[in-house]
């Protein structure tokens, strides 16, 4: 080991066991500077030095186990975390099927026998199922799957989603408004995160919306933005700054997860889409502002 090195070693320990060092030090100091003057610190200066010796081998030990089981337990959350992950896949995947087996039989039994009261009401549980469904898919692929970008007609898929819900909003006892004031509303964005805000919003208003009132849905634009608001009457939001935090449910007795609006608020900030939220006594409203495709 040559100079250098012994240096930097010195200088670590310095840092690392600055008051350590110091006693140990002065320990050596009385031993190499001890006279007949000075015999009666010669036992201190041992003491102190055998101490420090001890103390720097205890340390030493100490550091190296608490290192080894910072590893261990590391490796262990890897482990769990990757497990959890590997299992949320699987679910999702074999949701996918008894799902999609539930609403053939059922569009097949309206189209032989016409629309049933009961029926009805399983087709809007099961679009309720297929709204987690689709937001407990795309967190599963989001970091392993690039999703494509295409041209959209955004008039004409929030018509499709209003049209996807609608069984949903009448088992509620709520119906839909759509307005339109766009001359044109192509934009470029991945279908699947556009399918997360818009499916979540609508959804989130047919939770929280009272009984008997309509869900104003509107499309409009200005210059550089197509602008998608959603608005009913329903409680107020006590706290719209948090309203966007994982897990976060105003209403502690109202079903949920808490996972769709900031999921929401994610994909907006990754596709620089604006939001603004208004919530009073009267109403509450969420707009969004897509980016107009620039021709």
């Amino acid at each position: 080991m040559n100079a250098s090195n012994i240096l930097d070693r010195l200088i670590k320990i310095l840092k690392d066991y600055p008051i350590e060092f110091v006693t140990f030090t002065i320990g050596v100091l009385s031993i190499l500077t001890s006279s007949r003057d000075m015999v009666a610190y010669v036992g201190y200066g041992l003491l102190l030095f055998s101490l420090n010796i001890f103390y720097f081998k205890l340390i030493y030990f100490s550091k190296k186990d608490y290192e080894n089981q910072l590893k261990k337990e590391k490796e262990y959350s890897q482990n769990l975390l990757k497990s959890q992950n590997q299992f949320l896949r699987y679910a999702v995947h074999e949701t996918n099927t008894p799902l999609a087996v539930i609403m053939a039989n059922i569009e097949l039994y309206e189209l032989e026998n016409g629309r049933h009261p009961v029926l009805s009401n399983i087709e809007a549980a099961t679009k309720n199922i297929y709204g987690i469904y689709d937001d407990l898919s795309y967190i599963t692929k989001k970091n392993r799957v690039l999703f494509r970008v295409q041209e959209i007609n955004l008039r004409e898929f929030i018509q499709s989603r209003i049209e996807f819900f609608s069984i949903v909003a009448n088992q509620s006892q709520l119906k839909f408004k759509f307005d339109d004031h766009t001359s044109n509303s192509m934009l470029y964005m991945s279908e699947t995160k556009l399918q997360r805000i818009i499916d979540n919003n609508i959804t989130n208003a047919i939770k929280y919306t009272k009984a008997s009132k309509t869900i104003s849905i509107s499309l409009r634009e200005s210059s550089s933005y197509y602008i998608f608001k959603i608005e009913s009457e329903s409680t107020i939001i006590k706290n719209p700054e948090k309203i966007f935090n994982a897990y976060y449910r105003e209403n502690k007795y109202q079903d949920g997860l808490g996972l769709g609006l900031p999921l929401v608020k994610k994909i907006c900030e990754e596709e620089s889409i604006k939001i603004e939220l208004h919530s009073d006594e009267e109403s509450t409203y969420f707009e969004y502002y897509f980016h107009k495709v620039e021709r």
